[in-house]
């Protein structure tokens, strides 16, 4: 448990004073809110003229995160922020080796009584992108590359985090309808490029249609339905590449298409990131990632700093990055699945430990468990242990050893997903059978 208080004014003290300027606004005002409660809080966002920003941070800080996914492609190449000169065109992003083109194909509508062929166009804006997390979490969560989006189009709106939903020619309703139909219209495909030692270069290319079918109802009265199938190889693709995000934090974002990219790019980027050195990279780099053609730096400089001082920062505060004049450097962070401020003052970061018991062999429980988790690590890796074991306790009760996570999701995933894991760790610890793995009771 981070301790109120006492361990804000120690960062502070480190820095001789100054630790708390260098901090980005978001993060100052999620650390005072640890540190000195709301009220501290809200005066601080209230003097910085962004009053808003205090909400953001309590609406993510108050509440467990849930988890929402996005693929790794996507949140390391982003689609177009507003609507290109030619919406008809292809769109190509790099990053490293990669290079992912998304086309717009021509489909049939009907128009007029008439079926028509027409090509839709490119997907533009914060729409789209809070479409495909809701399109990837549902597929990740229920293990399905069936996605029904809902009976309802405005529970489904809701659920995505609109509370106003309008209709008419520029509705928010009638633009997530023409931004559904443009993204499903459209392919996808992923090539890779690798130069060993010698100069000799091998390059791939795999085309990955996002979705082989896709039916729906609209009614007279309003009513709704789409229903989505993922084509099975995008489908596996996104199981073993899916990006962990916090629902919440998406919620707060999601007016903003620069703010969602830096959320999703940072949640992507920074678990990966080595512990012992920053990664570095210039802005013109970064305006690749995020489809900025180069031609002002300076704007686009601006728009990314201000993303994230005011926005990101606050509803992603574990994220360690600097976004200097000259160049931006990320350091390690776990990836943005903490658990929610507590008692008001303090942020509940791991669970407490359970009583002291020893097993038949001996050993202490904290013996037992530190083998277990370090098996944990060896096997699944740091990063992915950060993401889906850090609230996790090991607890041996009298049917046997528990492994205790935050919520029945997070349970359900390890079940799924770490199996394997689970054994070797098991092996390591010595115990004679697996944990069972069960969300922890409120």
């Amino acid at each position: 448990m981070l301790a109120g208080e006492s361990s804000f004014k120690g960062c502070e003290s480190q820095a001789g004073g100054h630790f708390m300027e260098k901090l980005p606004l978001g993060r100052l005002v999620h650390a005072t809110l640890i540190a000195q409660g709301a009220n501290a809080a809200a005066a601080l966002a209230r003097e910085a003229g962004q009053p808003d920003l205090f909400d953001r941070v309590q609406a993510v800080a108050s509440e467990d995160p849930v988890p929402s996914f996005l693929h790794s492609a996507l949140c390391a190449m982003s689609l177009p922020v507003r609507r290109p000169p030619d919406d008809q065109l292809p769109i190509i992003r790099q990053d490293g080796q990669y290079t992912l083109v998304i086309t717009p194909k021509a489909v049939v509508q009907r128009v007029n009584g008439q079926q028509r062929l027409a090509v839709l166009g490119v997907p533009y804006g914060s729409l789209p992108r809070l479409v495909l997390i809701h399109i990837m979490t549902e597929a990740v969560r229920s293990r399905s590359r069936h996605v029904l989006l809902g009976a309802s189009f405005t529970d489904w709106m809701r659920r995505m985090g609109f509370r106003t939903i309008s209709y008419g020619p520029r509705g928010s309703a009638t633009l997530i309808r023409e931004q559904l139909d443009r993204l499903l219209a459209c392919e996808w495909m992923i090539r890779w490029d690798h130069e060993d030692s010698s100069g000799t270069k091998e390059f791939g290319i795999r085309e990955i249609k996002l979705t082989n079918e896709y039916v729906g109802i609209d009614t007279k009265s309003g009513g709704f339905r789409r229903e989505i199938y993922l084509t099975e190889q995008f489908f596996e693709h996104l199981r073993k590449h899916a990006v962990p995000l916090n629902e919440h934090a998406i919620r707060q974002l999601r007016e903003s298409a620069t703010a969602l990219d830096l959320y999703t790019w940072l949640a992507y980027r920074l678990p990966r990131v080595n512990p012992k050195r920053p990664a570095t990279l210039s802005w013109p780099q970064l305006a690749v990632h995020f489809g900025n053609t180069g031609t002002n730096i300076r704007k686009f400089r601006q728009t990314v700093r201000d993303a994230w001082e005011r926005q990101v920062s606050g509803v992603y505060p574990e994220a360690r990055a600097d976004f200097d004049t000259t160049v931006i450097r990320l350091h390690a962070s776990p990836a943005p699945l903490q658990r929610k401020v507590i008692r008001g003052t303090h942020l509940m970061l791991v669970a407490p430990a359970a009583a002291e018991t020893t097993d038949d062999k001996g050993a202490s429980s904290d013996e037992v468990s530190t083998r277990f988790f370090d098996a944990l690590v060896r096997t699944v890796g740091s990063t992915e242990t950060r993401s889906w074991f850090r609230a996790a306790v090991l607890e041996r009760t009298e049917d046997g050893w528990q492994l205790l996570v935050p919520t029945r999701f997070i349970a359900d995933w390890i079940r799924a997903h770490y199996a394997q894991a689970l054994e070797r760790a098991r092996v390591a610890a010595e115990l004679n059978a697996v944990p069972q793995v069960i969300a922890r009771s409120r």
